[in-house]
């Protein structure tokens, strides 16, 4: 029996998005395949300034989904986490299309969409977006409350 027209949208949605973020990379002056993850098929890590980038597409039930996160900084034991915690999130309600967020022991900052109806401006957006906000933050951050700039192991 022959298979739908759309029957691999999945997947062609999936291509064309890892496509173009290996072209957006290459315009912002990454390579791609030195970027890329080894464990991680669709996963590219970029640093700008000192903020580390990881981009991720992944199939997400029907669709993909697009992720960009940085660290900002790495929580040790000195840092004030309630007064970090509530200045995140009043800095949060000033972003557009970004959020700061802890994961484990490290605040990032977030973006993340469907793939659907995606284009090249919009992949551009995210991960410039990203990686600046990430950067304008992270020093004055560490300053402020502590921490250990980017992806650093949390001093003892």
């Amino acid at each position: 029996m022959a298979q739908p027209l759309f029957a691999n949208q999945r997947e062609t949605n999936l291509s064309s998005t890892v496509a173009l973020v290996e072209e957006i990379l290459r315009e912002l002056g990454h390579d791609p395949a030195a970027s890329r993850q080894e464990a991680a098929h669709h996963t590219w890590r970029i640093k700008t300034g000192s903020a580390m980038t990881r981009i991720s597409v992944f199939p997400t039930g029907e669709l993909s989904h697009i992720r960009v996160e940085a660290v900002v900084i790495t929580l040790d034991e000195k840092v004030d986490r309630p007064s970090l915690f509530a200045h995140l999130l009043f800095q949060n309600v000033s972003l557009c299309g970004v959020a700061f967020a802890l994961h484990g022991e490290r605040v990032v900052l977030v973006s993340e969409r469907s793939t659907i109806d995606l284009d090249r401006s919009e992949v551009r957006d995210l991960i410039i977006r990203v990686t600046t906000t990430a950067d304008d933050h992270d020093d004055r951050l560490v300053a402020a409350f502590g921490g250990v700039l980017g992806e650093a192991e949390p001093a003892s």
